[in-house]
């Protein structure tokens, strides 16, 4: 073999060899939560997370999210079945989750997953993926504390 023709052919291999590393890298995207967003909640079990009532969801449709935990106003009264909470990190792939208050869904802000305020899921993720149901969680009330727990 002539100098020309090795140095060819070293090239078209490791061109081969290139290529091949590149359309590994390339294949689908993994439907699996972020390594360190498990299941996508991001909330340990026994977490708490608690809402001054006095001065936080004070209208209908408000919510704010405390400790990886979704809290939502769907009713007047102060009563723990006037709220829901539930993980404010998506299923699908660990984006965040709000409320849409003039849609009442809760959004997915990296796919568009949407979901009702019981957990159950509206529309899947935009990006081909699938998502699961939302963890909601127990309140109670005790004066004007609301307190969700994981």
């Amino acid at each position: 073999m002539e100098r020309n023709e090795f140095i060819k052919s070293l090239g078209l291999g490791v061109a081969m060899v290139c290529t091949g590393a590149c359309f590994s890298a390339c294949g689908k995207k993994s439907d699996a939560p972020e390594p360190d967003k498990p299941n996508g909640s991001g909330v340990p079990s026994g977490t708490t997370a608690s809402v001054d009532l006095s001065t936080q969801l004070l209208t209908v449709g408000a919510s704010i999210t405390v400790n990886s935990i979704l809290f939502i106003r769907i009713a007047p009264a102060n009563a723990s079945n006037s709220f829901v909470a539930t993980q404010a990190v998506c299923p699908h792939q660990g984006g965040a989750l709000s409320f849409i208050q003039a849609s009442n869904y809760i959004q997915c802000g990296l796919h568009s997953s949407r979901y009702t305020t019981s957990g159950s899921i509206l529309a899947q993720p935009n990006d081909g993926g699938t998502t699961s149901v939302l963890k909601v969680y127990p309140l109670t009330v005790s004066g004007n504390i609301l307190t969700a727990t994981a």
